[in-house]
């Protein structure tokens, strides 16, 4: 069975803010606890804009760019509520990709924090004072939005034009 996933917004370019028309589809894998596979079909979208002309994958929010898990999955490893020890998990994700997934989240956690306070200053017009504030908001998001965090930083990160590294270089 394929599905297929289509926005009814209209969508804008997050790296030059310009409309984004659609071009094409493409199958793409979602990957379950336990080893279960979906297959997506989901819309590639073109930049309007002739200078940029990226494209840009339309992903439901149980995907995460650049991994083929369920993002939930990946937030309850991340969140040690699930692990290689458990049945549902006993074969797949492997314990490596448990482990990626980990070391991941660790080295993009300060990447992330100051994606959501860049996105939060420029399009919620926070103040200069919040961008200096020591809390932490990926904390914060953390405890108010879960599950269901690791969904709403993303789209924070990217639609705002931001990414997170597939594997960040270590400092």
């Amino acid at each position: 069975m394929i599905f297929s996933v289509t926005s009814e917004e209209d969508s804008i370019c997050p790296c030059c803010g310009n409309p984004l028309k659609y071009r094409d589809r493409r199958l793409r894998v979602h990957k379950v606890a336990g080893g279960g596979k979906e297959w997506y079909q989901i819309r590639r979208l073109k930049c309007t804009n002739d200078e940029c002309g990226r494209l840009q994958n339309e992903l439901p929010d149980c995907m995460f760019p650049y991994k083929h898990y369920d993002a939930g999955l990946i937030e309850d490893v991340v969140d040690e509520v699930v692990s290689g020890d458990d049945p549902e998990t006993e074969n797949y994700p492997c314990e490596g990709t448990i482990n990626h997934w980990k070391w991941w989240m660790k080295m993009n956690e300060q990447n992330i924090e100051g994606r959501i306070r860049s996105s939060a200053h420029r399009f919620l017009d926070f103040g200069d004072g919040f961008l200096k504030s020591m809390g932490s908001l990926l904390e914060e998001l953390k405890k108010r939005i879960s599950p269901g965090w690791l969904k709403a930083a993303a789209r924070f990160i990217y639609n705002s034009g931001g990414r997170l590294e597939p594997y960040p270089q270590t400092a």
